[in-house]
C-alpha cells in the first residue's frame, strides 16, 4: 500500500483537548475525593453509632473496590482503543510502528532504532471521540449496549438532582462529569460512598472548604450567590422543568443510530450528552417562582414516583426497540445446510426461537468487536452489579422498586405482593409538620426507624409497652429493716421536648442501617435489568432510594 500524506497540517487543538480531558478526569476525582472526605467530617456525633460506623468500615471498601475496578476497565479500554486507532492510522500512511514506547534516548525512541510517534498528527487527522462513539452507534449489536448507558446517565442524573441537593451534598455535577469524563459505573461506585457518608443532610450554612479554582470557596460562593440566589428551604422545581430536559434528552438518543455516518452525528452527541446535565443545572438558575415550598418534605414522593416510573416506561420502550432491532439485524438466513453445504438439497428450515437466540448472542458477544464496544459493555455489566448492590445494602421495600419501575398510570405495585406480606408491611404514617414553629409539638420522644420491609409502628409499639406495663407488674421483693429514705429530686427535669428546628428534621426522618443485606431487592434489580435493560431497574432502584427516607 501506497504512502498516503498527511491530510492536514498540525493542529494544537486535538492534543489540548485530549490533555484538557485527562486533567479534568485527575482534577474532578481528587475534588470528589475531598468533598466526601468534608462531608464526612461535617456529620454530627449521631452518625458515629456502632451501627453505622460498623456499616461504613464494611461497606466503604466494596464500593471502592468497584470504583477502581471501573477504572481502570476504562483505562485499559481507552488505551486499547488510542492504540488501535494510531495502529490503523500509521497503517494508512505508510508509517512503522515503535518497537518499544520507551527508547534510550527518553520517551520517544530514537529514529535510529525505532519510528518516531506522530502523536500530534494523529490526533490532527483523526476525531478519535467522536470515531469512538459511532463505532457503538452505527451497529444496531453495538447499540444494544450504548443505549443502555445513555439511558442510565439519565436517571442517574436525576438522582443526583433529588438526592444530592437534599442532602447538601458538594460538587455534585462532578459526579455526572466523571460519567461522561470516565465511564457511568465509576461515577455511581463514588456517588454511593457520598450516600454512605453522608446518611443525613449535611447543614446547608456551613461553610465547606473545597478545591474550587481558581478562586476560594468563600469567594465562589459569594459570587454564586448574588448571581443566583439560594432557594428557601424544602423548595422543589416544577416537575415540568425535568421532563422538558428528559424529552430533549429521548428524543436526541431516538435519532442518534439513525445520525451515524452522517455531518450531524456530532450535534446530535453534544445534544445526549449536554441534556443529561439539566436537571442539575436549570433548578440552580431556575427562579424560586417555578417552584414550591413544601410544608412537609413528603408531599413531594407522588411526583418523584410519578416521574421516576415516566423514565422506567420510555426507557422500556426505547430498549425493546433496540432489542428488537438488534434481533432482526443480526438474525441468521431461514435455512441451513444441515450436514454440509456441498449437498444444497439438504435443507432445514431454522425455527423462529432457534434464530432468535442466534441473534441475541451476536448481540452479546458484540462486546468483543472493538475496545470502544468492550468499554461499554463492561461499564453496563459492572453498574448493574453495583446497582444490585445497593439496593441490598439500602435493604430497599420491594413495594417502593416495583411502583417505581412498573410503566403504568395507576397500576397498584402492591397486589403483585402476596396477602401476608402486605399485611406485615404497614407504611408508617407521617405526620403533617404544623405552618408555624411554634405549633411544633412533640408527643412522644423521637426514634430512629430502622430501614427494610418490615416496620412497626411507633404508636403501636408505645402503646403495647404502656399496656403491659399497667396490667402485668413486676413483684417488687420486701426487704427487712427499716426503709430508705428518699428525697425528691429539686428541680427534676420534664419530659423532653424537641426544638423546632429538630423537629423539622424529624419528620423528614434518619434511618439506623440494616443489620443485614437484603438480598432479595437485589435480585429484583438483577432481574428488571436482565429483563428491561440498566436504566429501568436504575429507574426502580433510585425511586425507592428517593422515597424511602
Amino acid at each position: 500500500m501506497a504512502p498516503v500524506p498527511f491530510e492536514h497540517p498540525v493542529r494544537y487543538t486535538s492534543l489540548a483537548v485530549t490533555g484538557a480531558h485527562l486533567t479534568s478526569v485527575v482534577y474532578l476525582t481528587y475534588v470528589v475525593g475531598v468533598s466526601l472526605y468534608t462531608s464526612y467530617r461535617s456529620l454530627g456525633p449521631a452518625q458515629d453509632t456502632r451501627s453505622r460506623l460498623s456499616q461504613r468500615s464494611k461497606l466503604v471498601p466494596v464500593f471502592v473496590a468497584l470504583a477502581v475496578a471501573a477504572f481502570f476497565c476504562a483505562t485499559y479500554t481507552s488505551v486499547s482503543a488510542a492504540s488501535l486507532s494510531y495502529r490503523v492510522w500509521a497503517h494508512r500512511h505508510g508509517l512503522e510502528l515503535p518497537t518499544r514506547l520507551i527508547g534510550e534516548g527518553g520517551f520517544f525512541p530514537s529514529k535510529s532504532r525505532s519510528s518516531q510517534l506522530y502523536l500530534a498528527q494523529w490526533l490532527s487527522d483523526t476525531p478519535t471521540y467522536y470515531d469512538a462513539l459511532e463505532i457503538v452507534a452505527e451497529k444496531a449489536r453495538r447499540f444494544w449496549w450504548g443505549q443502555q448507558v445513555d439511558l442510565a446517565t439519565t436517571v442517574f442524573s436525576l438522582l443526583l438532582a433529588t438526592e444530592g441537593r437534599r442532602r447538601h451534598i458538594p460538587m455534585v455535577t462532578g459526579f455526572l462529569a466523571l460519567a461522561h469524563l470516565v465511564n457511568l459505573s465509576f461515577a455511581q461506585n463514588l456517588f454511593y460512598l457520598a450516600l454512605l457518608l453522608t446518611p443525613a443532610p449535611l447543614p446547608a450554612d456551613e461553610e465547606l472548604e473545597l478545591p474550587v479554582a481558581p478562586l476560594p470557596t468563600s469567594t465562589w460562593r459569594r459570587i454564586r450567590d448574588k448571581v443566583l440566589p439560594p432557594k428557601p428551604a424544602n423548595w422543589h422545581p416544577h416537575q415540568l422543568i425535568f421532563y422538558s430536559a428528559l424529552a430533549l434528552n429521548y428524543g436526541s438518543l431516538f435519532i442518534l443510530p439513525y445520525a451515524a455516518e452522517t455531518p450531524s452525528f456530532p450535534t446530535t452527541v453534544l445534544i445526549v450528552r449536554g441534556s443529561t446535565f439539566l436537571p442539575l443545572i436549570l433548578p440552580k438558575i431556575a427562579p424560586a417562582s417555578w417552584g414550591a415550598v413544601s410544608a412537609n418534605p413528603h408531599d413531594t414522593y407522588s411526583s418523584l414516583t410519578k416521574m421516576f416510573r415516566s423514565v422506567s416506561g420510555v426507557s422500556l420502550l426505547l430498549h425493546f426497540k433496540a432489542t428488537f432491532v438488534g434481533l432482526i439485524y443480526n438474525a441468521p438466513n431461514s435455512h441451513y445446510h444441515r450436514h454440509s453445504v456441498l449437498f444444497p438439497w439438504d435443507v432445514e428450515e431454522r425455527s423462529t426461537w432457534e434464530r432468535s437466540t442466534t441473534a441475541f448472542g451476536r448481540i452479546l458477544r458484540s462486546r468483543s468487536d472493538h475496545p470502544v464496544v468492550a468499554a461499554v459493555a463492561w461499564d453496563v455489566i459492572i453498574s448493574a452489579l453495583s446497582l444490585g448492590l445497593w439496593a441490598a445494602v439500602r435493604a430497599m421495600d420491594v413495594h417502593d422498586i416495583i411502583k417505581s419501575a412498573i410503566p403504568f398510570s395507576g397500576f397498584c405495585a402492591r397486589s403483585l405482593l402476596p396477602r401476608n406480606i402486605k399485611e406485615e408491611t404497614p407504611k408508617p404514617a407521617v405526620k403533617a409538620e404544623p405552618e408555624s414553629a411554634e405549633e411544633v409539638e412533640s408527643d412522644q420522644p423521637m426514634t430512629l426507624r430502622r430501614s427494610g420491609r418490615q416496620r412497626k409502628s411507633r404508636l403501636g409499639s408505645i402503646a403495647s409497652s404502656s399496656g403491659a406495663s399497667e396490667d402485668t407488674a413486676a413483684p417488687v421483693p420486701r426487704k427487712r429493716g427499716r426503709p430508705r429514705k428518699y428525697k425528691p429530686a429539686v428541680g427534676e427535669d420534664s419530659t423532653y421536648k424537641p426544638t423546632p428546628a429538630e423537629a423539622r428534621e424529624a419528620v423528614e426522618g434518619d434511618e439506623l442501617p440494616p443489620d443485614n443485606l437484603d438480598w432479595e431487592s437485589a435480585a429484583l434489580a438483577w432481574g428488571l435489568t436482565a429483563v428491561g435493560g440498566l436504566a429501568s431497574a436504575s429507574a426502580g432502584v433510585y425511586g425507592g432510594e428517593c422515597i424511602s427516607r
